[in-house]
């Protein structure tokens, strides 16, 4: 088993952002495209944790929960999904 515990925050996190966005913007495509856009943008930001046991995806995964994880995550979303938005890779 080899997991990346930051990829999975990203994508538990990712709805939440989209909601925000439509609930601040009005309107955010959420296509797969837009998402796995905004997802990789996101990644590319953020430091990859890889585990290969259970217990080092429930340690990894404690540590991504806290605060300082989570924020980091949500805000490289945030910066992901206004890029997005202002630039899709398709026609709106």
């Amino acid at each position: 088993m080899l997991i990346n515990c930051t990829e999975l925050a990203v994508r538990e996190l990712l709805p939440e952002v989209l909601e925000q966005y439509k609930r601040t913007y009005g309107q955010i495509c959420t296509c797969q495209r837009c998402q796995e856009d905004i997802m990789a943008l996101a990644l590319n930001y953020l430091p990859p944790h890889y585990v290969a046991t259970e217990k080092g995806y429930i340690l990894t995964n404690v540590n991504l929960q806290q605060l300082g994880g989570r924020t980091a995550v949500l805000a490289q979303l945030c910066h992901a999904a206004q890029k997005v938005m202002e630039n899709p890779r398709h026609d709106v």
